[in-house]
């Protein structure tokens, strides 16, 4: 699972991108303009490539206010993503004979 620490602090994503992978997903976190303001962009896909190798129709993007609070919604939203793999990940149980 990923904690809001490790994000780093909210004043690294004012000149830097950040990436990481949690349980197969990879994600990628950045500062984008957006109707004229700044916000957090969150692309999250299946690993194991990089972001620039993996087709944009394979990654999801989410927006955030770029604000440090957001960095705690990041986290959630990437640990709901490694929740919704390891959720179709999952064998089934054979019935009991």
């Amino acid at each position: 699972m990923v904690q809001r620490k490790d994000l780093l602090t909210f004043q690294f994503y004012k000149k830097e991108k950040f990436t990481g992978s949690c349980c197969g997903i990879r994600y990628l976190i950045r500062k984008e303009t957006q109707d004229e303001s700044d916000v957090f962009a969150l692309y999250t896909w299946n690993g194991p490539y990089a972001f620039a190798s993996t087709p944009e129709t394979e990654r999801t993007k989410h927006t955030f206010p770029f604000t440090e609070e957001s960095l705690t919604e990041i986290a959630a939203c990437i640990n709901a993503a490694c929740q919704t793999k390891q959720n179709k990940n999952e064998i089934p149980s054979l019935p009991s004979i």
